[in-house]
């Protein structure tokens, strides 16, 4: 029988094959609908807008979560999962609680009928055993969830379900938002320091919406593009301010300069009169 040794550089050519291979993706859609799509990215865009100035924190969605090491079948997939402490890398493309030592401290999952299985039963008992700390559910549908939003706060090993507040919601885009909704629900996030809204809308057939809003600056967060739109909106209002104040500031100096040559005219009038006078006397 041959005994013959590897030479060294044959070495990392077995080790190269002995490697694991994690998968960027399942194969499976993003979501149930574009509207949970929409939802989706619209929470990763606000939680990474207001994650932005913090040192260490990151925002997925949508990406393999490998929690077992050496077994790329043991995997989740959260729509949206926060990890604090870890910075954000854009090159990223699955995660592995292995190598960032760090599990999501929040997740979120844009539930439906079809999800509800898996989002309460085997996501919720991974999440749990992961040691994520707040996971929430929202419902836009209103298929299951009554309230449309749900959040679960980690308690040991198992997770209790979050006080949901039916409150009236402060005042949305500067008006009040009870005259668009008919009901709103509020949770609070003690990882994020934010407020989580769902509002239902008047007509019974439209989903539901999903809010944060921030209670120590007292505003509302959008999305990077509501933002920029937003901005557009109000720098065009603020140019046409200003140009009704140029223009309202042209008037006036016209109609100074027009009373003032009226009264130069009145003037010389005046010295005309007093002249004829003088002269027939």
């Amino acid at each position: 029988m041959s005994t013959e040794l590897l030479s060294p550089s044959a070495r990392p050519a077995i080790r190269r094959r002995r490697e694991v291979y994690y998968p960027d993706g399942d194969g499976k859609p993003m979501a149930e609908s574009n509207l949970h799509v929409s939802i989706i990215i619209q929470v990763r865009e606000i939680l990474r807008q207001w994650l932005r100035t913090a040192k260490n924190a990151s925002v997925y969605a949508n990406m393999l979560l490998y929690f077992r090491e050496g077994n790329p079948r043991v995997r989740v997939a959260p729509d949206v999962f926060v990890v604090l402490g870890v910075p954000f890398d854009v090159m990223q493309r699955n995660y592995k609680i292995w190598e960032e030592q760090q599990a999501p401290q929040i997740i979120f999952e844009i539930t439906s009928r079809k999800t509800q299985a898996t989002d309460l039963g085997k996501k919720r008992f991974v999440y749990a055993r992961l040691g994520v700390s707040e996971y929430y559910l929202f419902d836009p549908f209103r298929e299951y969830l009554d309230p449309p939003l749900r959040g679960y706060q980690l308690a040991g090993e198992e997770y209790v379900p979050m006080p949901v507040d039916v409150i009236p919601p402060p005042a949305l885009n500067g008006h009040d938002a009870a005259n668009d909704f008919s009901q709103s629900w509020r949770l609070k996030s003690e990882k994020l320091k934010l407020e989580i809204w769902a509002f239902a809308p008047m007509q019974a057939q439209k989903p539901c919406v999903l809010r944060f809003y921030d209670p120590a600056a007292g505003k509302w967060l959008t999305d990077p593009e509501q933002a920029m739109i937003e901005h557009d909106f109000f720098k065009r209002q603020a140019r046409a301010a200003d140009a009704r104040a140029a223009g309202e500031a042209q008037a006036r100096k016209a109609a100074e300069e027009r009373a003032a040559r009226l009264e130069a005219e009145l003037e010389k009038l005046r010295g005309r009169d007093g002249a004829d006078s003088s002269h027939r006397g």
